[in-house]
């Protein structure tokens, strides 16, 4: 028989979610009034350039054409890794998946949460970088979090120990 983990280890990925969904909420609030009006304007900070930008479709503007759909789409995504992670949460290793999980849904959170309340996600962030394909990428602190997430759960598949074939 296989070993439960404690409440507190159960709860604490979906603590962190909500806390990188939250944060990323403050930050797109705090964007939205500070920064100047949407698309042209813009403030450099090194390597950042922060600018606001309403996007209306998933990643890269993808399906703006459909934004109900797309909302749809995103709710059920954010509803399958919450069960993925309470699945997950309960069981005693696979940190690395756990965290991944943990990460995805935060970010996921935030971003559906703009699709359903405002219509559009809110990015704000692009690399201020020489590829003009690479400069022209906008995001949020959610879509960091959502591809770092994605990277550990596919670690720790390639990794695990107990994987079928």
């Amino acid at each position: 028989m296989k070993k439960r983990t404690s409440l507190f280890g159960v709860l604490a990925p979906f603590i962190g979610a909500s806390g990188i969904a939250l944060t990323d909420m403050y930050i797109k609030e705090k964007m939205d009034s500070s920064l100047p009006g949407e698309e042209d304007n813009e403030v450099k900070r090194g390597i950042l350039r922060f600018r606001k930008h309403h996007n209306r479709g998933a990643m890269l503007n993808l399906g703006q054409k459909y934004p109900q759909e797309v909302k749809g789409l995103s709710i059920g995504a954010t509803g399958i890794t919450f069960l993925l992670l309470a699945f997950s949460a309960g069981k005693r290793g696979r940190i690395l998946e756990k965290t991944g999980l943990a990460c995805i849904l935060g970010g996921a959170m935030s971003n559906t949460y703009d699709r359903v309340k405002k219509g559009y996600v809110m990015d704000y962030a692009s690399l201020d970088v020489k590829p003009q394909k690479v400069r022209n990428l906008i995001f949020n602190l959610s879509d960091v979090f959502i591809g770092i997430g994605l990277i550990f759960v596919i670690i720790s598949n390639l990794t695990a120990k107990d994987r079928a074939l």
